[in-house]
């Protein structure tokens, strides 16, 4: 009877280890199957990145490509004005003489610092006067009082 016992614990314990071994293996093999997602995941990022670093370099080489060109653009003109115009109709590019010239087509006078007081003539009274901005008729009879 004790042989029994002992093949059935043995058979029980045979069918319990392969479906451990069966559970471990699947888990194992799912664990390589995500490792492989995870890396293939990872390596399509690292595309995708690069591709953007790409993408911004090009536009940065373009961007600074436009600006060499306006700079030439600028200077052709510069040099053309200064061959085909006439001095006295030139106006100074990066000077005060362009600004002082829209100022005066403008009519804006020159610019002055601000004032911290109010501006009068002088025989107006000023106001911090105690008699400013009242009426000469209350001004009298204050007076009579």
């Amino acid at each position: 009877m004790e042989t029994g016992i002992l093949l059935i614990v043995f058979a029980a314990g045979l069918i319990a280890g392969f479906l451990l071994a069966k559970i471990s293996n699947k888990s194992i093999e799912d664990t390589q199957v995500l490792k492989r997602k995870l890396e293939e995941l990872r390596e399509e990022h690292q595309g995708y990145q690069e591709s953007v670093n790409e993408h911004f370099t090009h536009t940065a080489d373009l961007i600074d490509k436009m600006n060499k060109n306006y700079n030439e653009i600028q200077s052709h003109l510069m040099q053309g004005a200064e061959l085909l115009v006439n001095s006295e109709y030139r106006l100074e590019v990066n000077g005060s003489a362009l600004d002082e010239e829209l100022n005066m087509e403008q009519g804006v006078p020159e610019a002055a610092p601000p004032r911290d007081y109010a501006p009068k003539e002088p025989d107006q009274e000023g106001t911090l006067s105690e008699s400013y901005g009242l009426k000469a008729e209350h001004l009298q009879t204050e007076k009579k009082e």
